[in-house]
């Protein structure tokens, strides 16, 4: 299912943000982001099929650069050449409405650091590790979660839920479109806390 193209330069903007990474850059019907992490050298992302993808995939031999779409596993597949792979698939998702907020589970506290347009939220455990964390960047209209993840000795006591709904109460703009990528688990979650799944989001990389 496509997704608006400005809508996506908007999140990739606002997680560019959260990142401290360059914004992204229009290119070739989608958006470039020049990343040059250890493990990444840019990234391209796209709402929807189209020819320029399709010219990417024929042209980039090297790894560390990733393909992304919004679309399906065999979308993508379809466009590139049999030496790039199809890594886990993902789902874009945006807020509808969301239940009343859940109390934070015994023996944690809240913690939220605000920098700029860029909000951190830890559960601090009464003996003082992170039981889960999240982040949030808003901008042009768009409220971005990102990374948001509980220890795995601390999950199914509702903390990732508790950590999304802090980060909610800092938005500026209170129409601002409420947009993340989640896993296959993240989804389930996120389903269940009134969020619509708008798009498969499929990533494809050569191995190095």
């Amino acid at each position: 299912m496509a997704v608006d193209t400005a809508l996506i330069g908007k999140w990739l903007r606002a997680r560019s943000i959260c990142h401290g990474l360059p914004p992204p850059v229009s290119d070739r019907g989608g958006w470039r982001l020049d990343t040059a992490q250890p493990g990444e050298l840019r990234r391209y992302v796209f709402g929807a099929p189209c020819d320029g993808l399709r010219e990417l995939g024929e042209s980039i031999v090297i790894p560390r650069v990733y393909l992304k779409l919004c679309g399906d596993a065999e979308e993508l597949r379809a466009l590139l050449p049999s030496r790039w792979h199809l890594d886990e698939p993902r789902h874009v998702m945006v807020a509808d409405e969301w239940p009343a907020a859940a109390p934070l589970a015994p023996g944690c506290t809240l913690r939220l650091t605000r920098v700029g347009v860029v909000t951190t939220a830890h559960v601090v455990t009464d003996a003082g590790a992170i039981a889960a964390s999240g982040y949030a960047a808003e901008w042009g209209g768009v409220f971005i979660y990102d990374r948001i993840e509980t220890a795995p000795a601390h999950r199914r006591r509702g903390l990732a839920a508790c950590v999304m709904g802090a980060l909610r109460q800092v938005r500026r703009d209170a129409q601002a479109i409420e947009i993340l990528v989640a896993t296959d688990a993240g989804q389930a979650l996120y389903t269940s806390l009134g969020w619509r799944t708008i798009s498969p989001y499929s990533t494809a990389f050569i191995p190095a």
